[in-house]
């Protein structure tokens, strides 16, 4: 007959099978101290972060937006300057054309000169701040002398002008510094001397 394998223990003492569950009482107060634990530092943490937190700024009030565009409109404003009225030009005329030698050309045989007509007609209009206003339109007669062999300009004013000597002066000047410095080789022309005038006509000035 074979034994059991393990001996029978007397009914008065428990078996030892009993001990291994023991110990399982602590966890319900491990259980219990780290819900503890837990929700103190919630207690701690969420008024942290209510206290800490970014803030949004603040939106302009109507009020606000009202003076800003107010303070904007406030600004002054910058006109543009109106431009000085234009003056007309009459068409250029050759008074004398002159090469060396016996003989006069008759004017209307001689040729034009563009370049320095074009560079007279352009130095006008751009310079017309420099003449002086008044009630009345004024007129002023310029006339152009060249010389291609002494390579000279000579710009005056003529007879025909009503504008004062010493007014129609300081014009003069001012257009005869517009005017550009010619490359006397490069300029077609017949002749070698040539005087024309041109009557520049300014208007009068609606402020007076």
């Amino acid at each position: 007959m074979n034994r059991p394998l393990f001996p029978s223990s007397p009914p008065s003492q428990q078996s030892p099978y009993r001990y291994l569950g023991r110990g399982g009482g602590d966890r319900p107060v491990r259980l219990q101290i780290i819900i503890a634990l837990v929700a103190g530092l919630i207690l701690v943490a969420v008024p942290l972060y209510l206290w800490r937190r970014p803030r949004p700024e603040s939106i302009p009030s109507a009020d606000a937006a009202t003076s800003a565009s107010g303070s904007v409109s406030a600004l002054p404003l910058t006109l543009p300057q109106p431009a000085p009225p234009a003056v007309t030009l009459s068409p250029f005329t050759n008074i004398r054309c002159e090469n060396p030698g016996p003989g006069k050309t008759p004017p209307e045989r001689c040729d034009h000169v563009t370049f320095f007509e074009d560079a007279l007609a352009r130095a006008i209009r751009e310079n017309v701040s420099c003449a002086p206003t008044g009630k009345a339109p004024v007129t002023v007669s310029f006339v152009l002398e060249t010389d291609f062999r002494r390579k000279r300009l000579n710009l005056y004013s003529g007879k025909s002008s009503t504008l004062k000597r010493a007014k129609a002066k300081e014009l003069i000047k001012c257009i005869d510094r517009a005017m550009p410095k010619p490359d006397w080789g490069t300029i077609p022309h017949q002749y070698v001397k040539y005087k024309v005038n041109v009557i520049a006509t300014y208007p009068p000035d609606a402020s007076l």
